[in-house]
């Protein structure tokens, strides 16, 4: 097209994102429509939603009520002693586990009704959260709130202002504290204080390579219990047969954002307000400070030549190439923090997110660099289905308080996995697990050494490539995947979980006991 000066107009960029706009929102549609068609089958399983009159959601059920439901019992006033018992399991509140042994103390089998509830607590857990995605704040709310009442409209709009407020004040005030408390933290972490963290003092590197080992996989993979369970597994092992990077493990300097949100003073201080409905809020306040203070340790760490395991999503390609890159030159170069993630005035993108320091200051500080040897890079990712993932994330908020957004999360597993092969060709070692079997430990199913092409588990390496393909923008995990789900699949853990022919007789062999013990009246 051509204006009336003669210059020319080309519509083709604006053709190609009106068009990539159409296939995603065309592709959110077609997950929809075979959802819909889930839903209509599985309407048992699935939270109930109320709607107002004027069609607007309303109300989801309650944690406690529709266990109470799933166990067959319609009004779940009937059953207040069981509601409480699934409202401390959710939460894992105080003397659950004595208060579930109480409840059925004088039952006969009571161990084997005790471990029916558990089981059938689980079940409702992963059913429960695996829907309604884009509720879950309030999921979270609710499940965090007692029972005090309704509130008005207005009444919440005040509370939420007069929240606000409190916000800006406190961030305000605290400003200074977290950059003086935030500096004592890192301090703390490279000098091994064993109050902070399980750091302690570095070995003698002259005889080997210092190891960065990368921990990644997208939020509630399961990255904590992989490498917990890989320690507990390798200590009965003879130290030969140990893993290179879990031997230099165990005196590591150890890089989490999250550690360093869970101490950052203005955190605390809003955290402490008990404003569970704005738990996301003051995550994400807190996110930027949180991620500066771990990068600004990973590089001081490395400079300093210590044995590092980062643990993160690496969902970012750009951040873990240049981290990377990083660590292969550190022992020539001294590095600090780059700008990070910039957009100019004009749309031009720069991500710069480490620097090398220049030469007359590297002369200065240059006397620990000239011996050194260059790092060994190891990775270790964890991937586990998009809907599992969600699950352990919004039980994990109601336990302890940090949230995620459900989109943020997906994205973060989806990135992980497109990625994940590229970074196997930058790391020295890499290995992958899949954390998919609960109560069971992690499985690994790929691996590479040295130079070796990425070695796989045939049947379980499936899971890479529909975790890469999951819909990011899901709200339950029927809209998760194209059909036919490979979540929803014969065989899954949601199929012989959930679906499992044995539940329907666990399930009324809890509702004959717990009608006894609820004193409620029986059909026989």
């Amino acid at each position: 097209m051509h204006l009336h000066d003669g210059s020319r107009v080309d519509f083709s960029h604006m053709f190609a994102v009106s068009f990539a706009g159409f296939v995603a929102v065309a592709n959110t549609l077609s997950h929809r429509r075979a959802a819909s068609k889930q839903v209509e089958k599985d309407q048992k399983i699935i939270p109930k939603l109320e709607r107002t009159e004027s069609g607007r959601l309303g109300k989801l059920e309650k944690f406690s009520h529709y266990v109470a439901r799933q166990i067959g019992f319609e009004d779940p006033e009937e059953v207040p002693g069981l509601c409480k018992l699934a409202n401390d399991f959710l939460r894992k509140a105080k003397d659950w586990e004595e208060n579930m042994y109480e409840y059925f103390d004088k039952e006969e089998d009571a161990a084997l009704l005790y471990g029916k509830l558990i089981h059938e607590f689980d079940r409702c857990i992963l059913t429960y959260f695996s829907f309604h995605w884009n509720q879950a704040p309030a999921v979270i709310s609710q499940a965090l709130s007692s029972d005090s009442g309704k509130k008005t409209q207005l009444k919440e709009m005040l509370s939420a202002v007069m929240r606000k407020q409190k916000f800006e004040k406190i961030t305000k005030e605290l400003k200074v504290t977290r950059l003086f408390s935030t500096l004592v933290e890192e301090m703390k972490v490279i000098n091994g204080d064993s109050k902070c963290t399980d750091v302690m003092a570095p070995m003698a590197l002259s005889e080997r390579s210092p190891v960065l080992l990368l921990m990644g996989g997208g939020m509630g993979a399961g990255k904590s219990t992989v490498l917990k369970d890989i320690r507990k597994e390798l200590k009965h092992q003879m130290d030969s047969c140990r893993p290179f990077w879990e031997k230099a493990s165990e005196h590591a300097v150890v890089v989490e954002a999250d550690a360093f949100k869970e101490s950052d003073v203005i955190y605390k201080a809003l955290n402490s307000m008990g404003h569970h409905h704005d738990m996301l809020q003051i995550s994400e306040l807190v996110h930027q400070s949180s991620t500066d203070a771990a990068s600004s340790l990973l590089v001081t760490a490395l400079n300093e030549g210590r044995d590092v395991i980062m643990d993160g999503t690496l969902s970012w390609e750009p951040f873990v190439e240049q981290t990377i890159d990083m660590a292969r030159n550190v022992h020539k170069h001294r590095y600090r923090m780059g700008v990070g993630y910039k957009v100019a005035e004009d749309g031009t993108v720069t991500e710069k997110y480490w620097e090398r320091v220049d030469d007359e200051e590297e002369d200065a500080n240059n006397d620990n660099n000239r011996n050194r040897k260059p790092y060994r890079i190891e990775l270790c990712g964890v991937v586990c289905d998009g809907y599992l993932a969600v699950v352990r994330g919004i039980r994990r908020a109601i336990i302890t308080g940090r949230a995620v957004r459900v989109n943020s999360q997906l994205k973060s597993h989806k990135r992980f996995v497109k990625a994940f092969e590229k970074y196997c060709q930058l790391v020295d070692h890499a290995r992958l697990y899949c954390t998919n079997i609960m109560g069971s430990p992690p499985k690994l199913i790929g691996w590479k050494e040295g130079q070796q092409n990425l070695l796989v588990d045939p049947k379980e390496i499936k899971c890479l490539e529909s975790i890469g393909n999951l819909n990011a923008d899901a709200d339950s995990i029927y809209e998760l995947y194209k059909p036919p789900s490979p979540a929803l699949a014969e065989g899954s853990m949601w199929d012989n979980i959930v679906l499992s022919p044995s539940r329907e007789t666990d399930q009324q062999v809890l509702k004959d006991s717990i009608q006894k013990i609820e004193n409620l009246p029986t059909n026989s």
